[in-house]
């Protein structure tokens, strides 16, 4: 097998076990079964096991934004795109992938290395949200003076409700979602409800809020 191969399927069988097992729970030695390659050879491509779990990670939330930005480029309405990464853990999400950023998040406490791969992530998460606010002020559909900083309430009040609802707390993703988009069409001076996903056959342009 190729080097690249090798490298790629020994990361496909780190993402596996991390689904399974968790970060915490995942050794070099499960991945290393797990692709079919003896112990030594994985440490050929990964030097140490925090450099394994930092690159997993980053392959699977590369990944998820791919596949966002693929969801906001079949459709270029900017209202259309907000509604679409701000619905219930997004496109290219899901609770599994939610899953998996907070765990690498915890377990970067103790790694600097997934705690750098975090902060790029994250970094380039926020950008993808700013582009979808950025392309709505150019279309006269929202009003923001401050993109950057309404994209990190997005990113992170959108985090923080999945983390509520992993956990057990209780709060309802629709909940969540309706809180979310209230805050969002303030900050974008849409009119309440303007995020809410019309009903089938239902065309509602997008007009920025007079008020």
């Amino acid at each position: 097998m190729q080097p690249e191969r090798r490298r790629a399927a020994i990361l496909e069988a780190a993402v596996a076990e991390i689904s399974e097992r968790g970060f915490a729970r995942t050794t070099s030695r499960h991945v290393a079964a797990r692709a079919g390659v003896t112990h030594g050879l994985l440490h050929h491509y990964f030097p140490d096991h925090d450099s394994l779990l930092a690159a997993a990670f980053e392959k699977m939330a590369l990944e998820e934004i791919d596949e966002a930005n693929e969801a906001l480029a079949s459709d270029r309405d900017p209202l259309a795109q907000l509604r679409e990464i701000t619905e219930p853990y997004g496109p290219g999400g899901g609770e599994e992938a939610y899953r998996f950023w907070l765990e690498a998040w915890a377990e970067a406490f103790h790694s600097p290395k997934l705690q750098e791969t975090s902060r790029r992530l994250s970094v380039a998460w926020h950008e993808l949200v700013v582009g979808v606010i950025e392309r709505g002020i150019v279309a006269g559909v929202f009003r923001c003076e401050h993109p950057h900083e309404t994209a990190w309430m997005v990113v992170a009040l959108s985090d923080a409700y999945a983390l509520q609802t992993q956990i057990g707390s209780g709060l309802d993703p629709a909940e969540m979602n309706h809180v979310l988009w209230r805050l969002t069409e303030r900050e974008l001076g849409l009119d309440a409800g303007a995020l809410a996903r019309p009903a089938p056959g239902e065309s509602r342009p997008a007009v920025p809020s007079t008020h």
